[in-house]
């Protein structure tokens, strides 16, 4: 198996999500679909799954809903909840628009081992929540070692796209995708996207593979109208090309090897051991506000424009009547940020990342500098 390079920019990963850096191969974040299907084909198949699924609010990833308080998701998304535990803050994932708070993350510890072989990898954790969602549905475990040749449904509302163009933004839409299992190895399940043209039997109606946003999400198989969970969206072989086009690979943690270790956590039955971690909002932990300072909306066309680093274009606008600065990261999505300082802007959902403008010139700025709680980057207008 290849492995992964950096991430040109580590920011790209983080502001996704939580990045999983060390697998050159691309970590997945809507649905990219065959390009010969109408589109609305594909929202209507997610709608027959919504009710399984929890939105992890980081400000993406998914998870499934396996049990009255328990979500099954991708370890390297319940990373990002377990260190804003670590600062003192709690984390609420969102089911059926409703915002319901963790109180624990259970993963391996070794999830991200970067001397680890891929297929090492346990990229899998269970978050419980501090409520039972009311209007939920709860899938059950896919616990046969029959995967190979089985169809799946995938779902998410990461970034959109198909198999000809690739990654194409995001519109927060919910989109469902087919696929069937080409192999079955201990960790993980793969499938390949095929083109439309392609002469196998893997090929699929509703052809599609995850995108940037759907980590952490299901693959379902269906069984006499019951919905087994199977899959939990990881990443993505991209064969040396770039993410969402025909032909890359995905990898799924497979869960029929991990179903013991699920029971034996959810009844409190795990046993004691350094490979797991266990973490919970510290008692008095907070939620995250940034504190808000009020401008003219008028003044902020003076950041507006794309800015560059490394060859990366980041575009920042503004929307009509609104005093809130937007970020679009290249093939990602788009986030928010509120003013909280002279020339300077907060998310209002990740603490500590920042946007800073500086070295006006005929009033507009020259430079964007974002601020990650570990690393700062500085980009110039184009």
């Amino acid at each position: 198996m290849k492995r992964i390079n950096a991430i040109v920019l580590f920011l790209v990963g983080s502001l996704i999500s939580v990045s999983f850096s060390y697998i050159t191969n691309n970590e997945h974040e809507v649905m990219i679909t065959r390009h010969d299907k109408d589109e609305v084909e594909f929202l209507k198949l997610a709608k027959k799954f919504e009710k399984y699924m929890c939105l992890l609010n980081l400000p993406d990833c998914e998870g499934t809903i396996i049990a009255d308080q328990w979500v099954l998701s991708a370890a390297h998304c319940a990373v990002g909840i377990t260190q804003k535990f670590e600062n003192g803050r709690k984390h609420f994932v969102i089911i059926e628009d409703v915002e319901i708070e963790v109180d624990k993350v259970i993963m391996y510890k070794d999830w991200n081992n970067p001397q680890a072989d891929n297929s090492s990898l346990k990229d899998i954790a269970l978050l419980h929540l501090k409520t039972k969602p009311i209007d939920a549905m709860q899938a059950k475990l896919y616990v046969d070692e029959d995967e190979v040749d089985k169809l799946v449904y995938m779902v998410g509302r990461g970034n959109k796209g198909d198999g000809l163009i690739g990654i194409n933004g995001n519109d927060g839409k919910q989109r469902g995708a087919t696929n069937r299992i080409e192999t079955a190895t201990k960790n993980w399940l793969t499938w390949t996207f095929d083109h439309p043209d392609t002469q196998t039997k893997y090929l699929t109606e509703f052809e599609g593979i995850s995108g940037p946003g759907d980590s952490g999400g299901p693959a379902f198989i269906v069984k006499n109208n019951t919905v087994y969970l199977a899959g939990i969206s990881s990443w993505q072989d991209t064969k040396g090309g770039d993410e969402g086009l025909y032909g890359v690979v995905e990898n799924y943690t497979r869960v029929s090897q991990y179903i013991q270790w699920i029971n034996e956590e959810m009844t409190g039955k795990g046993n004691v051991s350094e490979a797991i971690l266990r973490v919970e909002p510290k008692p008095d932990a907070t939620v995250y506000e940034p504190k808000i300072i009020s401008v003219n909306a008028s003044t902020l066309k003076q950041y507006v424009g794309e800015y560059e680093i490394s060859g990366n274009i980041m575009k920042v606008y503004t929307k009509e009547n609104d005093t809130k600065i937007y970020l679009f990261v290249s093939e990602g999505q788009e986030y928010e940020f509120v003013p909280t300082g002279e020339h300077e802007f907060s998310s209002e959902i990740l603490e500590d990342y920042k946007l800073e403008f500086k070295n006006e010139k005929n009033g507009v700025f020259r430079k964007l500098i974002i601020i990650q709680p570990d690393v700062t980057y500085e980009l110039t207008r184009r």
